[in-house]
This record gives structure tokens, sequence and C-alpha cells, in this order.
């Protein structure tokens, strides 16, 4: 009797050490995640402003941003110091915007560039120049991204196909083609998108699937390696632009609605997860366009409701800081290195470069605030 008493001691005893560890641990991980600010390091003016920049993309480790124009145009900025370090085409008055840039995950010195005219164009960083060029024939190119291992780049629009290159070739492997309505063929929820699509992404950690979405209200998750028809489903998100992305089984969208407009859900299940709270007024509205992941916990998001992007840490609905372009639409974002390196964009130029900091450390890493969670450090003017 003594033993066994003596027993259930020590275990109760092993018990409650265990359970004042895992609560030790959640205290020390909320207090990190309360100390993460959202700084503005700068905001960067450029030559081609006046037409609108529609997109931005990071190379893979973070040491450039391609961004891209309303009248063509493509530029690459140095993140850390704001200068323009090449500009890879000067734009033209028949060229339409630049709609979508992916960097090769390969070969960091490979950009492609799709354009709301249909014009897919290769980029060579080194050579500082086009190295390929090709036209989907009658398509708006709204979006566009690269596979796992790059050996395959897919592109989507106006005209609801979904092409996939080969990367090596540039020549068109498979397309996945939309419903023809005058066709009669039956229409099923795994067919393709009934109205044009405006993001496509393939999975980080997969070599084969990839998600779209677009007007028709739903987004789509596709494996590469069918025929035809999606695998899955997901009905609701409203996508305008930009705006769905993927992190291990987690998918974040933005709708362009009025509320409930940034949700997370399942990758295995295709189930809603959750309503991420945006920021916003009732006047105001949400209205999405644009969203990305940061890390594991925290969301990138903004568009014409706010005309801001925040960053929110999507498990507990904190707001981590808020980039404002005062009057003027988010059209695109990008996030790289956990958050390290922020970009938002849009109407009128706009670019901002920030970053995601614990704010125990932003004086080692040279980060200033001026003790708001946003503050904005310099802005460096860089002539046409």
């Amino acid at each position: 009797m003594a033993r066994r008493r003596l027993e259930e001691a020590i275990l109760a005893s092993q018990e409650l050490q265990n359970e004042t560890k895992v609560e030790a641990k959640e205290e020390e991980e909320e207090e990190a995640d309360n100390s993460f600010k959202l700084s503005v390091r700068r905001q960067v003016s450029l030559s081609k402003d006046s037409h609108g920049i529609y997109s931005v993309k990071f190379s893979p480790e973070g040491h450039h941003l391609a961004v891209g124009f309303g009248n063509g145009a493509v530029q690459i900025v140095n993140p850390e110091s704001g200068v323009l370090v090449c500009e890879l085409f000067p734009g033209h008055r028949t060229r339409q915007a630049i709609t979508a840039l992916s960097y090769h995950p390969k070969n960091k010195n490979r950009l492609v560039a799709t354009g709301a005219d249909g014009i897919v164009s290769i980029y060579d960083l080194e050579k500082r120049g086009l190295v390929f060029t090709t036209a989907e024939e009658g398509n708006e190119i709204n979006t566009l991204d690269f596979c796992r291992d790059g050996s395959i780049y897919a592109t989507a629009g106006k005209d609801r196909h979904i092409r996939l290159y080969d990367s090596n070739s540039n020549q068109i492997m498979h397309i996945l083609e939309a419903p023809n309505f005058m066709s009669g063929n039956d229409l099923t929820v795994t067919s393709g998108h009934t109205r044009r699509i405006f993001a496509l992404r393939f999975h980080p950690d997969d070599y084969h699937y990839f998600l779209t979405g677009g007007w028709d209200d739903s987004v789509k998750i596709w494996d590469k390696r069918m025929i035809s028809d999606a695998k899955r489903v997901i009905s609701g998100p409203h996508i305008c632009g930009p705006a769905i992305d993927v992190l291990d089984n987690k998918i974040v969208t933005g709708s362009w609605a009025p509320r409930d407009a940034l949700q997370i859900w399942d990758f295995r299940t295709s189930n809603l997860e959750k309503n991420i709270r945006f920021p916003t007024s009732i006047t105001q509205g949400e209205f999405l366009y644009a969203t990305h992941f940061c890390n594991s916990k925290m969301v990138l998001a903004g568009g014409s409701g706010t005309n801001s992007a925040c960053v929110i840490d999507y498990k507990t609905d904190k707001v981590i800081g808020e980039i404002s372009l005062v009057n003027k639409t988010v059209q695109t974002v990008d996030s790289v290195q956990d958050g390290f390196r922020i970009a938002v964009a849009g109407a009128g130029g706009n670019l901002h470069i920030a970053t995601l900091s614990n704010s125990s450390n932003q004086e080692d890493k040279g980060y200033t605030t001026n003790g708001s969670s946003v503050s904005i450090t310099e802005k460096l003017k860089v002539q046409p």
C-alpha cells in the first residue's frame, strides 16, 4: 500500500512538472510574439511610379526585389538600400501592366514576368536583359508561379486556361483547359474555372500540387500530373488579385469582400479554419487584393478597403503593424525570410520596404522605432 502511494505521488509530481514546463513554454512564446514589431525601413520612389506598381517579388534569398509597373516596365531594387539596381525593361505606351513576377527557385538570375497583354518575358539578371519572350494570344495573364524544383512554371488569366511551361525550353507542356460552355459537356465542381483567374500558387513543399482562384468564388487545388479537373475545391473566396498563399498545410485567401475577407483553410481537408479579423471601419470594408504568409503564425494582406496592408498574427488576431499607402490602393505584397523582408506597393507606386523584427533585437539590426508599431525611417528618391 505504501509503495503504491509513493509511486502515485512520484507520478503526480512528474505530471505537475510537465504541466509547469508547458505553461512556461507557452508564456515564453506569447511573450516573444508580443515583442514583434513591423517597421517600415524605406519608402522608395521609382521613375515609373506614375504608372502604378502591379507586382513585386523578392528573390529567394531576399537580395533583390523585382518590381512590375503598369506600362510593362520591370525594375530591380536592392531592398537593403532602396537603390535601383537595374531596369530590365523600360516599358512602352503600347504595353500593359506586369501582373506577376516569379524567380526561378534554383536560379536566382532567372526572372519570369507576365503581363495583361498576354506576354511572357524571361530575363537574365546577370546579363541584365531579355533572353526569351512569347505571347499567349487573346489572353490577359494575371498570375504566374514556379513549382518547387523550378522545372515548370504555370500561368493563368482571362481565358481561364492554365498553361504549364517547361522552364528549360519555355514551351507549353500541357494546358488544363477551362470548361467550354458551348460544348454541352456537364460541369462539375472540379471542372476548370468559369470566370477569369487572378491567383495561382504552387505548394512550396510539394512538387505537383498548386492552387488557383478568381472571380467564380472558388479556390481549386490541382495536381499538375492530371490531364484535367481539379483534385479538390474550396467554395467562397472571391479572388481579384494575388491573394492565395500556402504554407505547410495552411492556405490563406484574401477576398475582395467587405467582411470576412481574410481566411485560413486546411490544405488537407479544404475546410475553413477561421476568419481573420482585418482592421477596418464599417464605412470602409476590407476588400483585399493581395495576401501572403510571413511565417507560420503571421500573414500579410492589403487592398482597397483601407488602402493599407497589415501583418496579423492569425492565431491570436493581433495586428502586428500596418503600412498605409494614404488613399492609394494596395495591389501587391510579398514577404521572404519569415517576414524579415516585406514589400507593399500599389497605385501611384508607393513602394514600402519593411521588416518584422523582435523589438529586443531592433537596435542590434539597425532598426529604429518612434514608439509606434510602424515607423518610416528613411525615404529614398531614385532618379529616372
